[in-house]
C-alpha cells in the first residue's frame, strides 16, 4: 500500500482537529459588487468521508445535483481539492472525464453541462468559490480558461491553499463587502493557475509527495493546535524523517512552516476585518494574546496594530 493510501485510510479515523466538517455561505449582491468586476455569489468547504453521500444537502436548488442528471450552472467555479480524490466528466454527454487528485483544482464553467464526485473509497476535502463579474467574462472570452482544460495540477499548490483558507477567514467575518473580497481572492486564485500546469505534473518522488501533502495539510484549520507526530502517520511518514525531510525540500522546519502560514492568515485578519487582536490572536491559533503580539512584531517589525493602520514605513 503506497503512502497516499495510508494517509487517507488513517484520516477516516483519526480526523487532525475537531473543525467544522463543512461551512459554506451564499452571498447576496448589490450593484457595488457588479460594479466591481469579479464578485464571489457563494464559497466554502466540505469534507466527505469515504463512503458518504455525494454531493451533500443544504444548498440552494439551482447548486444541487444527482449524478445521472448532472448541472448546468450560470457562473464560474473554482474547487480546490486537499484531500482523496475523484472525477470531473464534463461537455456534451459528459465527453471529457478527467481524474481529480489531492493538490489538484478544477474549474466548472458557466453554461457547460458537468457532474463530479470524490472517490467512494477515500472521499475528499473541498474547497469552492462561485464567481460572476465583466472581469471573468473577459477572461472567459480571452481564452486564458477553457471548457477543454478544466483540470489544473499546480506541482506546489500551498499558495492556493493559503488563498482558500483565506477565503473561508474572510466569508466567516465580512458581513459587507465579502463578496467583493472574496472575488478579488478568487482572482489572485485565477491568476495562480494560468500560471500552473493544466495536465499532471511530472511524478513526484515519494519525498516531494509527503512533503507536499504535509504542506496542505500544515495549512489547514490554524485555530487549532495540530500534533506533528499524528500528522506523520496520517501521511504515512516517520516523525524524524518528515522532519528532516521537509526541512531539506523547503528550507524551513514544520514549526517555522506552520508560524509562516499562521501569521499570513494573521495579516490578512488584521487588514481585512474589524476583529479585535485578540480574536484574530485566537483564529490564527495564539492562545495567549501578548505572545502573537511577541511574535508579530518579531516577524514583521510592527505590532499587529500597526500592522492594522498601515504604517508600512516601519515594516520589514
Amino acid at each position: 500500500m503506497d503512502s497516499l493510501s495510508v494517509y487517507l485510510g488513517f484520516l477516516s479515523a483519526h480526523p487532525l482537529s475537531d473543525a467544522p466538517k463543512s461551512f459554506h455561505r451564499y452571498l447576496l449582491v448589490d450593484s457595488k459588487d457588479r460594479d466591481w468586476g469579479i464578485y464571489a455569489t457563494s464559497a466554502g468547504y466540505v469534507d466527505i468521508a469515504p463512503g458518504a453521500p455525494y454531493p451533500p444537502e443544504g444548498h440552494p436548488k439551482q447548486y444541487t445535483f444527482r449524478w445521472e442528471d448532472g448541472r448546468k450552472l450560470d457562473e464560474l467555479q473554482i474547487h480546490f481539492i486537499t484531500r482523496g480524490g475523484g472525477v470531473l466528466e464534463s461537455g456534451k454527454e459528459g465527453g471529457r472525464r478527467q481524474k481529480i487528485t489531492a493538490g489538484s483544482a478544477f474549474l466548472l464553467f458557466p453554461g457547460e453541462w458537468h457532474r463530479y464526485a470524490p472517490q467512494k473509497q477515500t472521499g475528499w476535502f473541498e474547497y469552492w468559490i462561485g464567481l460572476k463579474g465583466e472581469y471573468v467574462e473577459r477572461l472567459l472570452a480571452r481564452h486564458f480558461f477553457t471548457p477543454g482544460h478544466p483540470v489544473f495540477a499546480p506541482s506546489d499548490s500551498s499558495a492556493l491553499l493559503r488563498l482558500f483558507t483565506e477565503a473561508v477567514g474572510c466569508l466567516r467575518h465580512h458581513s459587507t463587502g465579502a463578496s467583493r473580497v472574496l472575488g478579488s481572492l478568487a482572482g489572485q486564485i485565477l491568476a495562480e493557475l494560468s500560471t500552473g500546469a493544466v495536465a499532471a505534473p511530472p511524478a513526484a518522488t515519494r519525498t516531494e509527495h509527503l512533503v507536499h501533502e504535509a504542506k496542505l495539510m500544515l495549512g489547514q484549520h490554524l485555530e487549532q493546535e495540530l500534533d506533528l507526530e499524528l500528522l506523520s502517520k496520517k501521511i504515512g511518514a516517520g516523525y524524524h524523517w518528515l522532519r528532516r525531510a521537509f526541512k531539506s525540500e523547503t528550507g524551513q522546519s514544520l514549526h517555522q512552516y506552520r508560524l509562516q502560514v499562521r501569521l499570513s492568515r494573521a495579516k490578512l485578519l488584521l487588514k481585512n476585518s474589524d476583529l479585535p487582536v485578540e480574536q484574530v490572536a485566537l483564529q490564527t491559533g495564539f492562545q495567549d494574546p501578548y505572545y502573537f503580539s511577541q511574535i508579530f512584531k518579531q516577524k514583521t517589525g510592527v505590532t499587529p496594530t500597526s500592522w492594522r493602520k498601515g504604517d508600512t514605513a516601519l515594516m520589514t
